[in-house]
C-alpha cells in the first residue's frame, strides 16, 4: 500500500537555499490518494517545529499548528504550506504518524488560501 492523504513521512529536501526547508525532516502527504496510486509522485507539505515568527499573536494563514495527538509525532510543530513539493513516492522515507481529521481540514482551509481556490 501506499501512502495516504494525510500521513506523514520522513523526506529528504536537500538544500535549494533561501527559506525553503532543507535536509530530512518530517512532510505531511496533501495529494489526493487517487493520485497516490497513480503516476508515481506525491504533494508533500514541509512540517517544521519553529513556527520562524517572533511573536505568535498573529500566525499567517499559510501555517498550520498541529499538536503531537493530532499528528503522532513526539512534539508540536507547523505544517508549512506554502511550501508544497512534488516528490517521487520512492523518496518518501518511513511513516512517523498520520493526521488527524481536523487538523487535515485546518491544512486544507491554508491550501485553499495558498493556491486561492475558493
Amino acid at each position: 500500500m501506499g501512502p495516504r492523504r494525510g500521513d506523514i513521512h520522513l523526506v529528504q529536501f536537500g538544500d535549494l537555499g533561501g527559506h525553503v526547508m532543507r535536509g530530512p525532516r518530517p512532510a505531511l502527504v496533501v495529494s489526493s490518494d487517487r493520485l497516490n496510486r497513480g503516476d508515481g509522485t506525491v504533494l508533500v507539505c514541509s512540517l517544521t517545529s519553529r513556527s520562524g515568527r517572533p511573536a505568535l499573536d498573529w500566525v499567517p494563514p499559510y501555517l498550520v499548528r498541529v499538536t503531537g495527538r493530532e499528528s503522532g509525532l513526539d512534539r508540536d510543530g507547523w505544517v508549512k504550506c506554502d511550501q508544497l513539493f512534488t516528490r517521487p513516492a520512492t523518496w518518501l522515507g518511513p511513516r512517523l504518524g498520520h493526521l488527524a481529521p481536523d487538523a487535515m481540514s485546518r491544512v486544507d482551509a491554508s491550501l485553499r488560501f495558498v493556491l486561492a481556490l475558493p
